[in-house]
């Protein structure tokens, strides 16, 4: 898979996702979870929801991977500062999990299916891995749900090729609408899908974050060199971003989809087809 992680592991994107906890940004995948079980948190970052995981699940345990070995060694770290001993992190790749199959009772994954090629070639992975009768969480955003005021033509252009760089490297930038139909296209059942709206509380953080992405993508991909933007147009967006958080009515909110879905207790797949 040719896949790039937009965000990239910059100083800013690492703290800009440690705010992220289990009830500001997993609340909808608490009330299935219990003590005791065996939970895989997929695309674990910094670990900050993991932590949350991690304290409902005990005396169960959580395995949180990422396929990036410093958001791991962040993780573990962070485990031990907060004397959580439940938890343990793996460098791992979503389509090829070094797990046996039926390992888990739940598995969690936030904002990570917006970043994949292929999210039905993760799910069989995911499906393989999760015990019958276990639940699978998924939560990512869509950028096709931006509430952003006041708005300019230099704003407008900037989202429009935040939207285009995700693309490029091989992400969906409104694969949270599509969450509940990959499930079910998976075999999961008993699926429930819902919607939410996250308003930063420091608008600064996110149009920096998102300012830093459009600058990053010029730099690594050479995009003025394939006439995929000019500098001016770069500057203009990131300036725009920037100036947003700076306006006395500045507000930017993003919406996030959730779906959840079961592994049937009898279930099996051929193929494509869930058979009974």
């Amino acid at each position: 898979m040719s896949e790039k992680y937009t965000p990239g592991y910059s100083s800013n994107t690492i703290n800009f996702m440690a705010y992220r906890t289990l009830d500001s940004h997993a609340g909808f995948f608490k009330p299935y979870l219990y003590p005791g079980m065996k939970l895989l948190d997929i695309g674990c970052g910094p670990g900050t929801i993991t932590m949350g995981l991690a304290k409902i699940v005990a005396p169960g345990t959580v395995t949180g991977i990422d396929k990036e070995a410093s958001q791991i060694r962040i993780a573990a770290e962070n485990a031990v500062t907060q004397d959580i001993k439940n938890t343990n992190f793996l460098e791992a790749n979503i389509y090829a999990l070094p797990f046996l199959d039926n390992s888990f009772d739940a598995i969690f994954s936030h904002a990570l299916f917006e970043h994949l090629q292929s999210p039905a070639l993760a799910l069989e992975e995911l499906w393989r891995v999760l015990k019958p009768g276990g639940t699978i969480g998924l939560r990512s955003p869509d950028w096709g749900g931006f509430l952003i005021t006041p708005t300019t033509p230099q704003l407008d252009q900037a989202i429009a090729y935040l939207k285009w760089i995700l693309q490029q490297n091989s992400g969906n930038p409104y694969v949270g609408r599509e969450l509940s139909g990959l499930l079910r296209q998976a075999g999961f059942t008993n699926i429930k899908a819902s919607a939410s709206y996250q308003c930063n509380e420091s608008l600064s953080s996110v149009t920096e974050y998102l300012a830093l992405i459009i600058e990053a993508f010029a730099k690594v991909d050479q995009v003025v060199q394939n006439n995929w933007a000019t500098e001016e147009s770069i500057t203009a967006m990131s300036r725009a971003l920037r100036q947003l958080s700076q306006h006395p009515d500045g507000w930017f909110a993003s919406a996030w989809c959730e779906a959840v879905g079961q592994k049937g207790q009898t279930e099996a797949k051929v193929g494509n087809e869930v058979v009974l």
